[in-house]
């Protein structure tokens, strides 16, 4: 898949229905946050109470991300729909496996940047070979969404904090003593 992921994913040709892409990102995304959850464990060695909760609190956040990408597979696939795309099951095996690639070593700086858009390349070219759409409509399918919300997040950001540098910039003045019991009474 990793050396010629347009020759695995046109000679794919499994069905294993709906639950096996979906305990497959599943155990991806746990097997991704293991090595995280281990090693706050160890550096919290001498506090076991610490050790477990860091173990838990990075297999939970795995679970996270596995919800976060089911529901990111699952409006892809409405997406994909648009253009003729059949059966979530390929959609979610389509974002099933590259799951691993993609998220892999997300604690790693530039690397996970480049990782994430190889997992990227790799949805898209399983959505295409999956549902026998063209690479563009598949990009479109994929890209679409998170693109949507990236902008969206950023608006509200922008909107947020333009609140607060506004609010910076004008200083109450002086109120007369009058207008303050007016106020309380």
């Amino acid at each position: 898949m990793i050396k010629d992921p347009g020759t695995f994913f046109s000679a794919y040709n499994e069905n294993h229905g709906i639950a096996y892409p979906i305990a497959f990102m599943l155990l991806s995304y746990l097997a991704v946050m293991l090595p995280i959850g281990v090693l706050a464990a160890v550096l919290n060695i001498t506090s076991p109470t610490d050790a477990a909760i860091g173990l838990v609190l990075f297999l939970g956040i795995g679970v996270v991300y596995w919800i976060q990408g089911l529901i990111e597979a699952l409006l892809a696939h409405g997406c994909a729909y648009l253009f003729g795309a059949r059966g979530v099951s390929k959609t979610l095996e389509a974002y099933a496996f590259p799951t691993v690639v993609r998220y892999g070593l997300w604690w790693v700086p530039l690397v996970n940047i480049a990782l994430g858009l190889y997992g990227l390349y790799l949805q898209i070219k399983a959505l295409s070979a999956f549902h026998d759409i063209s690479t563009g409509k598949a990009a479109i399918a994929a890209l679409f969404l998170p693109v949507l919300f990236m902008v969206l997040v950023t608006v509200i950001i922008a909107a947020v904090i333009a609140t607060f540098v506004l609010e910076l910039g004008s200083q109450p003045g002086p109120r007369p003593a009058m207008y303050l019991l007016g106020i309380v009474a």
